[in-house]
């Protein structure tokens, strides 16, 4: 991104990684994509004729389309969206022929039969998605993607301040009827990780 305002690894200070999910590849139910496969198919057999929507250009999930059409070779149009929103209101309408989100994102309309999830990016299957292979499964080996969610401070917070939030919302997001919700939306809490870069989080 260009001429931002801030710079990420001075201006915010990483407090606590909170947790992950995979993203989710779907398609309306009227489209004749079955499987990831297919998508691969009509992606080769008329290039530039597939439209995927994500949230936004430069997004995770933007990004991992533009590295599984390259692993696959395939050319397919971008269609950004500015949030989760508008892109699931035009997946639902049949507006692009795929959407890409995180779990959290399309799993609610792909559970209610509005949407048909064709891979997910994790290494294994979510369990509220357990019939939707992972794409390592179909064929690009070792290709995982995650969206994540996390906390920052301030840069220079001081680091008694920085530790104490993050014990505190640690200790808040670990109460069960919190923890339950958030992994009902299919994300994997991770919280306790985070590392001295604002550009880079991993869990320990």
């Amino acid at each position: 991104m260009q001429n931002l305002s801030f710079d990420t690894e001075k201006d915010l200070e990483p407090v606590l990684l909170i947790g992950t999910a995979p993203n989710v590849v779907a398609t309306h139910p009227d489209r004749p994509f079955t499987t990831f496969a297919d998508v691969i198919a009509a992606a080769k057999a008329k290039p530039d004729s597939v439209t995927y929507g994500s949230i936004g250009s430069g997004s995770l999930g933007h990004l991992t389309m533009v590295l599984l059409s390259e692993r696959a070779d395939v050319k397919m149009v971008h269609v950004p969206y500015r949030g989760g929103g508008p892109l699931m209101n035009d997946a639902l309408a049949g507006h692009v022929d795929l959407a890409i989100g995180s779990a959290a994102l399309v799993t609610p309309q792909v559970s209610g039969g509005k949407l048909r999830g064709l891979a997910q990016t994790g290494a294994t299957r979510v369990p509220g998605l357990p019939v939707i292979p992972t794409v390592i499964e179909s064929g690009f080996l070792g290709f995982e993607s995650y969206a994540w969610w996390g906390t920052f401070a301030a840069g220079r917070t001081p680091r008694d301040i920085v530790d104490r939030f993050s014990n505190a919302l640690a200790e808040t997001l670990r109460e069960p009827a919190i923890k339950s919700r958030i992994e009902a939306m299919e994300i994997t809490l991770q919280i306790g990780g985070r590392t001295c870069s604002a550009s880079f989080w991993r869990t320990r």
